[in-house]
């Protein structure tokens, strides 16, 4: 995967929103980032279409929230994940200059006239290689979580790039769609997933 790492950061970058549906509900080891309503990062897991086909073509996705023992089963409003928003963020470069979260969150917030710097989705999708360290960070804050993210960008860069200037360039590519993400996310810039809890949903007991 991580040498695919641009399949990861194209698969919500697709015009139509039904693939970018199917881009993430492909894969059930997939993991998904979020943002609550507290500018905090979420992670979701095992994500599934009970739907989407010739005899059920409404789509069901459902997913995993959280990790471990417990992590709860929770129906998505998917269109609503997978909408397209326009960001608009600092100059990368002065999030690479921090050294601290504080620093990083502290950069001026561009106003609503400014430029649109990046176009994402509600959800994010990370290569490997940027999913684990997420997963190992012990932090939902998304400043700290950038800073883990700068880190291992250089580590995989260093170690496996090589001089292959067009792995860099996707794995830089993927590095600066997550840090707008997640700056816009601990900023609420992010809309907050909708989620519909089914406990009951028979439907759901087989696949989680």
């Amino acid at each position: 995967g991580n040498k695919n790492t641009k399949a990861f950061t194209d698969a919500l970058d697709d015009t139509d929103e039904e693939r970018r549906v199917k881009n993430v509900t492909e894969d059930l080891n997939a993991v998904l980032f979020a943002a609550d309503a507290e500018g905090k990062i979420q992670i979701l897991h095992s994500p599934a279409n009970l739907g989407g086909t010739r005899t059920r073509p409404k789509n069901k996705v459902a997913a995993l929230v959280g990790l471990g023992p417990q992590a709860t089963v929770e129906k998505l409003d998917e269109k609503h994940a997978v909408k397209l928003i326009d960001l608009r963020c600092p100059n990368l470069n002065l999030v690479d200059a921090e050294a601290t979260a504080e620093g990083i969150k502290s950069i001026l917030i561009p106003d609503n006239a400014a430029v649109v710097t990046c176009k994402t989705a509600n959800i994010f999708l990370p290569a490997p290689w940027l999913k684990n360290t997420i997963l190992n960070s012990n932090t939902d804050c998304p400043f700290e979580l950038i800073l883990s993210a700068c880190q291992a960008k250089n580590e995989f860069i260093q170690d496996h790039c090589g001089g292959d200037q067009h792995l860099q360039d996707e794995i830089k590519a993927h590095y600066d769609g997550f840090v707008s993400w997640a700056w816009a996310g601990g900023h609420e810039k992010i809309e907050p997933l909708r989620f519909l809890v089914r406990p009951d949903d028979v439907e759901l007991r087989p696949t989680f």
